[in-house]
């Protein structure tokens, strides 16, 4: 069944709005009938048919067999089928009677027989009425949907941190916050927001292992492809979770990649809609990934952004993901620490890198004194007139050691690197 690729993602999230709902005075296509109840608005069409064959192939055949009773074929948005390819399923949009529709199409095939079934309502109402409408075929026809919790009373939740807010509904708290990087739990799933890491190429890693005499620590893959950096990604997690007691999290299978235009600084980007299981319970999300250019020094920076549910309510639950998803934001002051740290960051790893090329055996023992102080926390101070010397912190550093001159109106005081102090 083709499918429009670049609206698999997105076009979920546009069958929540639009204009009214339809009427049903329509020619019935045939062989369907159309099942209503009076509870609800919009309806399930209905067809079975004798013969075998793929539900996909199905599905695709009933498309076209009520565009008549909609205005022409509807639009595929997303869609997917189970791996054997028994039963079909796909979100749509359409129009009927001039009102635009959005609904759940499906195929099952099984026992030399074949159903087809089109679940429709307007764009607003289709999260509440859809279970109540598949349910209509007293559970022969339709394939099973688990019922999906509204969502209600949604409002502005801030970051703990306050580097930046999203829109909430009921039920859903903020799980992790920093530097403008979320991750929130609801009852429809979960969502984990920009979050950005530095990793460094197998490479330079092992370049790192050679010149500092340790191994590197931190993520090591190459950003070959959004698909193979996500499982090297996925691997990594799993490996710094399993310390915390944090189940791993195993990908089944991939149902499709949209490849997206990366932004500037970045190299590659795509959707990857995916099933995975942790804790015994199948999950199916849906994760942007970009990948940042390979900077001198072997390091990139890694971007992703994550929706996810279990994956019987899946096609109920996207909506409210993408909603989410689409209202995050970052503060302004947040976006312009992030930039000055990462040119920040480029110079060290440039300076670095020029030591390491300059003099090996000096960059060794500078790196080793360097994490030294990082894992201590001080720096050296000294007075030089007395040469009396004492530790600092190390973050505050330079600026105790400019007020302190600054008090003096000279240069009496100065920094002593732990590399300097022992060369």
């Amino acid at each position: 069944m083709k499918q429009n690729r670049k609206l698999t993602v997105l076009g979920c999230c546009l069958l929540l709005f639009s204009l009214a709902a339809p009427t049903m005075a329509q020619q019935i296509p045939d062989g369907y009938s159309l099942l209503t109840d009076p509870s609800v608005s919009g309806g399930h069409l209905v067809a079975t048919r004798t013969g075998t064959g793929s539900a996909s192939d199905l599905l695709a055949r009933a498309l076209r067999e009520v565009s008549g009773f909609f205005r022409g074929m509807p639009e595929v948005v997303a869609g997917f089928c189970d791996l054997d390819n028994r039963s079909a399923q796909a979100v749509f949009r359409s129009t009927l009677q001039g009102a635009p529709i959005g609904g759940v199409a499906y195929a099952l095939v099984g026992s030399g027989t074949g159903t087809t079934g089109f679940v429709f309502d307007s764009p607003q109402a289709i999260r509440q009425s859809l279970p109540q409408l598949m349910a209509l075929t007293g559970g022969g026809g339709a394939p099973p949907v688990t019922s999906a919790t509204p969502a209600r009373n949604w409002r502005d939740t801030p970051f703990p941190d306050g580097s930046g807010s999203m829109r909430l509904p009921q039920g859903w708290v903020i799980t992790f916050a920093q530097k403008g990087m979320a991750s929130a739990e609801g009852p429809h799933g979960i969502i984990e927001r920009g979050l950005w890491t530095p990793v460094t190429t197998r490479a330079a890693a092992n370049q790192f292992a050679n010149v500092a005499g340790i191994p590197y620590q931190g993520p090591v893959f190459d950003p070959i492809d959004p698909v193979s950096v996500l499982h090297a990604y996925t691997e990594f997690m799993n490996s710094a979770n399993q310390q915390r007691g944090i189940a791993p999290r195993r990908i089944l299978r991939l149902v499709e990649v949209a490849p997206a235009p990366p932004v500037p600084g970045y190299s590659q980007a795509a959707y990857i809609d995916y099933e995975y299981e942790m804790s015994g319970k199948r999950y199916r999300g849906i994760q942007y990934v970009m990948l940042g250019d390979i900077g001198p020094t072997g390091i990139w920076v890694l971007y992703t952004t994550y929706v996810a549910s279990p994956s019987e309510t899946f096609p109920q639950n996207l909506p409210v993901l993408i909603e989410i998803w689409g209202s995050a934001r970052t503060s302004r002051g947040e976006i312009i620490a992030r930039l000055d740290e990462a040119m920040n960051n480029l110079r060290e790893a440039g300076e670095i890198y020029r030591q390491a090329s300059g003099n090996r055996q000096v960059t060794q023992q500078r790196t080793h004194y360097k994490w030294i102080e990082a894992i201590q926390g001080t720096r050296i101070v000294e007075d030089s007139l007395t040469g009396e010397q004492g530790d600092v912190n190390l973050g505050w550093s330079k600026e105790i050691v400019q007020r302190m001159n600054q008090a003096e109106g000279h240069e009496r005081y100065r920094e002593i690197p732990l590399w300097q102090l022992n060369r």
